[in-house]
């Protein structure tokens, strides 16, 4: 029957559909610190941050300078990013790309991976453990990756409990926007403690600016850093990657 055939047809497009996409733990096992560069035009925090936002050049710039991976904020009303910035960088490249997001809901998950996304961002501080349980669940019937973000010891002991491969440990405190980087060093270190350690890959994320700040995290070991507001203001994103010691 014609209609069996089209079925069996469709089987195949629908597995194509959830084949394996860019694995961002692929680079985080590399043996030194992977850069995951980030396109950001605004934060709520410190307002408009490139004022000439070109993300295809920017893109190119981290390309070129050796990142592990691109992550792209796709919030529009504070941080004026949008889902399209993102496909058009899947357009543009073969790195794996981050899904910046405030994700609070199933449809979210599902949304990322159609317009491209390799890995999403989920944020401990907003989500319940039924929720975070639930979002990873989806991510690997999608065969997306997660980055699971803590910014607490209270954030850290509920994600161990989960099935997270990837903990982001963002220096940002949720309540007055200081930044602190010993909070990664804090919890590395409760992680060591509880011997999860190896069990996870580490990014750090937030307020990573000079040499001496890659050096402190470099010491800590973790496998990974987000920066974004940095590369983002700087006149040749590749100069500072190179500056910062990153390739």
């Amino acid at each position: 029957m014609i209609l069996d055939k089209i079925v069996e047809h469709k089987k195949k497009e629908v597995k194509e559909l959830k084949a394996k996409r860019r694995s961002l733990k692929e680079k985080l096992a590399s043996d030194k610190i992977s850069l995951l560069a980030e396109i950001k035009k605004a934060s709520p925090s410190k307002g408009l941050i490139q004022p000439n936002f070109k993300p295809d050049v920017q893109l190119k710039a981290y390309e070129k300078a050796g990142a592990a991976g691109i992550s792209v904020l796709t919030d529009q009303k504070f941080f004026q990013g949008s889902s399209q910035i993102l496909k058009q960088m899947r357009k543009l490249t073969e790195l794996p790309i981050l899904r910046k997001e405030f994700i609070i809901d199933p449809l979210q998950v599902y949304e990322s991976f159609f317009i491209g996304a390799d890995v999403v961002l989920l944020i401990a501080a907003i989500l319940t453990d039924q929720e975070l349980n639930k979002f990873l669940d989806i991510c690997r019937e999608l065969k997306l990756e997660a980055i699971v973000e803590v910014h607490s010891l209270a954030d850290l002991k509920r994600v161990l409990k989960t099935e997270a491969e990837i903990i982001g440990i963002n220096n940002r405190d949720l309540n007055d926007f200081s930044v602190q980087l010993k909070t990664t060093a804090e919890l590395a270190a409760e992680l060591e403690k509880l011997g999860e350690r190896d069990n996870h890959y580490l990014i750090a994320e937030s307020g990573i600016k000079t040499k001496e700040d890659l050096d402190f995290l470099k010491e800590i070991g973790v496998d990974g850093v987000l920066i974004g507001e940095t590369l983002m203001r700087a006149e040749s994103p590749a100069a500072k990657i190179k500056e910062l010691g990153l390739n």
